[in-house]
């Protein structure tokens, strides 16, 4: 196996485990499954390793994620908007399969002990689970390959997400299934160990955690630029409105950029858009949609 080929697997493996798929259950599968279960990974591993060649040309094309500058002024251009929302309604059939499947997996998993641990319902919860896994590769896929049409870097639609959705119009970074779905791999899935109310938590810090290190960069580099730029007496607000937040974040690493509150300059770019914006965004699906596996 290629290094490439290495990598897609790793990558597959990191999504079974989060899906809660045991590496015990996984190989009576492919033991039952035969010839049909090499065919079923081998063509799960191509999925992903199309999303991360696609992921490798963006990076090419636009940079790394954190590499992102927003406009100087604090603006985001209409067009940027419309090229963000085009990107959402491209892959909108993809992410709707995946809350459908998502939110079966999860009414399952809701069901009493009893009716989880029955044999007909945890096979079809690991049917579904199992399901799961190439969806997600088509979702990433899908997703990438709208922001190439749009002329649109990850950093960007990054940006866009986060101060759109959970700046701006207050979704929860946590929002998502009632079940993990992705976990580091340093450690084991702990699917079934708990309760709704710690997923949500964990998945809070892990998701703030990585917001914050992703999006403080683009603001420093927002500020350098605008001190490049030289400044107007009208931007001389704006100016210290932008240090007062870098610093808040830089004290705070869980810290959503603007969490007190958006910049008018902010809030007048995204205004026009509030509904559009509203209807694009999709709950059960938010811990995948900023995904990257940049490398």
């Amino acid at each position: 196996m290629n290094e490439t080929e290495t990598k897609s697997s790793n990558t597959t493996k990191k999504w079974l485990v989060g899906c809660g798929i045991g590496c015990a259950v996984i190989i009576l599968i492919l033991i039952v499954l035969g010839v049909g279960g090499y065919v079923f990974f081998k063509n799960l591993i191509g999925d992903f390793q199309e999303q991360e060649e696609l992921m490798a040309v963006l990076t090419e094309r636009y940079g790394e994620i954190k590499d992102f500058s927003p406009e100087p002024d604090g603006a985001i251009d209409p067009s940027r908007i419309e090229a963000f929302l085009s990107v959402r309604d491209a892959f909108a059939p993809f992410r709707e399969k995946l809350e459908i499947s998502m939110q079966e997996l999860q009414d399952r998993a809701g069901q009493s002990e009893v009716e989880v641990k029955k044999p007909k319902n945890v096979f079809e919860m690991v049917k579904l689970g199992f399901g799961l896994v190439p969806q997600i590769a088509e979702f990433l896929k899908f997703r990438n390959q709208a922001l190439l049409d749009a002329e649109m870097g990850m950093g960007e639609y990054f940006y866009i997400y986060a101060i759109s959705y959970f700046s701006w119009l207050g979704k929860p970074p946590e929002d998502g299934p009632d079940f993990e779905v992705m976990g580091p791999e340093d450690r084991e899935s702990r699917w079934g160990e708990m309760n709704r109310k710690e997923i949500r938590e964990e998945r809070r810090d892990s998701m703030l955690r990585r917001l914050h290190r992703t999006l403080l960069p683009m603001l420093q580099n927002q500020h350098e630029k605008l001190v490049a730029r030289g400044l107007s007496d009208a931007q001389s607000e704006w100016k210290d409105l932008l240090e007062a937040e870098i610093q808040a974040m830089e004290e705070d690493r869980f810290r959503l950029p603007w969490e007190d509150g958006l910049p008018d300059v902010i809030k007048r770019s995204l205004e026009p858009y509030r509904e559009r914006l509203e209807q694009s965004y999709n709950a059960m699906t938010n811990p995948f949609e900023l995904t990257t596996e940049q490398r």
